[in-house]
């Protein structure tokens, strides 16, 4: 029986063009209509009236050139079910697993129990005003919406979604300006209170990081087999930049590894206590660091900041920008650029040879003493040499003087 034959009714009466009930008497309702390409498309409905609404809808649709079959029937998935997946698939790639599984537990929590597209802007940006208002700085919460874009933008290669929240369009939620320029450093006082705060034991650990310029993670995952005390470097394994990269070790250094006892009992340069995996450098951070920056009283002042220490320290020394971005494995040199500065102290060196004093004893000590000089060209080049002298002295002396008097000079010398 053909859609024509089942949308009319036991009367004979016409129903309306392309809606027709299957089974007969069943009050189910389907939809008839076809595209732009005369393709003949079906849809299963339900009701009636409903079935009345969808089918005025792909009309218009087709019409406007908006209908997109592989739309039709498309699942809705709750956003917790899409983290999980987007986890799960990128498990073995993830470089920080940890901090991305603690952003998915707080996405879940905090709207898990909605659907891909019932999610918009606005409920992402009343999300994160409320970490921002439990103190949470700009760049974790750009961390934290840096994963969720990532989660609609496979959820959107995947076809689940049409467009994500995110972009630079009006309506859209945008990710925080940071500013990346903060630079803070070790001055030598602050090193001596740090080390006496810290202890001996755990100095290493410090050190290393200034000595090195590795960043936290590469430094806790760092293995023996990448120390090379043969050829005197340590190589950073698969570092922010994705390359790897090495700094030579100087005689600090050398001495620091050499004298750790991991070297026996651990393939791990800072192990555990067990030997079996590398330290936890958050852990660390918090049990040990912080509370031994606070006792020393520094203000401030990261883990993070002891590889500024480095850069900043190689400036100071007079290190070129072009070698700081290799040993600091900066990609290109606009990230060393911020590392372009000095301490108060060498601004004021630098400043102070500008005063008149310096400048004046500058010129006292580089003037050449010609007060013999007319007596010792008379005596050698005779009444024209001397007079040839005092024209050059003159204020008013011309540099393209006449050539056949220069030529006579010569000879006469000669």
């Amino acid at each position: 029986m053909s859609d024509k034959d089942e949308a009319t009714k036991a009367n004979g009466k016409r129903q309306s063009r392309g809606v027709f009930e299957r089974p007969a008497g069943s009050g189910i309702w389907w939809v008839c209509y076809f595209d732009e390409n005369r393709r003949k498309h079906r849809e299963k409905v339900g009701p009636k009236a409903l079935a009345l609404k969808v089918y005025q809808k792909r009309k218009n649709e087709v019409q406007e050139r908006r209908f997109f079959p592989e739309r039709i029937g498309r699942r809705d998935v709750l956003l917790a079910d899409m983290i999980d997946d987007y986890v799960s698939r990128g498990k073995g790639r993830m470089r920080r697993f940890v901090d991305y599984a603690r952003y998915a537990r707080r996405w879940k929590v905090a709207l898990g129990n909605r659907t891909l597209r019932q999610i918009g802007p606005g409920d992402i940006e009343r999300y994160i005003a409320k970490r921002r208002d439990d103190g949470m700085s700009e760049a974790s919460c750009n961390r934290e919406l840096t994963f969720l874009r990532s989660v609609f933008y496979v959820a959107k290669g995947d076809g689940l979604v049409d467009d994500v929240p995110f972009g630079r369009g009006s309506g859209k939620v945008k990710l925080f300006k940071e500013n990346n320029q903060r630079v803070r450093f070790l001055s030598d006082e602050e090193e001596t209170a740090l080390r006496k705060a810290i202890g001996e034991d755990e100095w290493p650990k410090v050190a290393f990081a200034f000595l090195t310029g590795f960043r936290q993670g590469n430094q806790f995952r760092l293995r023996w087999a990448d120390v090379k005390f043969d050829t005197g470097t340590v190589c950073a394994r698969k570092p922010k930049g994705r390359k790897d990269y090495h700094v030579p070790m100087n005689d600090e250094l050398r001495a620091i590894l050499g004298a750790l006892p991991s070297r026996l009992r651990s393939e791990w340069v800072f192990p555990s206590e067990t030997g079996e995996t590398p330290l936890d450098p958050k852990n660390y951070v918090h049990r040990v660091f912080g509370p031994a920056v606070e006792k020393a009283g520094l203000e401030d002042f990261h883990w993070h900041d002891l590889r500024h220490t480095f850069a900043s320290r190689l400036v100071m020394a007079g290190v070129d920008l072009r070698t700081v971005q290799d040993l600091m494995g900066h990609a290109t040199a606009q990230m060393t650029q911020r590392y372009a500065h000095v301490s108060d102290a060498h601004k004021l060196d630098a400043v102070q040879r500008l005063s008149k004093h310096g400048a004046t004893e500058a010129r006292t000590d580089t003037t050449t003493d010609t007060s013999e000089r007319p007596a010792k060209v008379a005596a050698q080049g005779g009444a024209e040499a001397l007079e040839l002298q005092k024209e050059r002295s003159e204020p008013c002396w011309i540099r393209t003087s006449d050539p056949l008097l220069k030529r006579q000079m010569l000879c006469h010398l000669s």
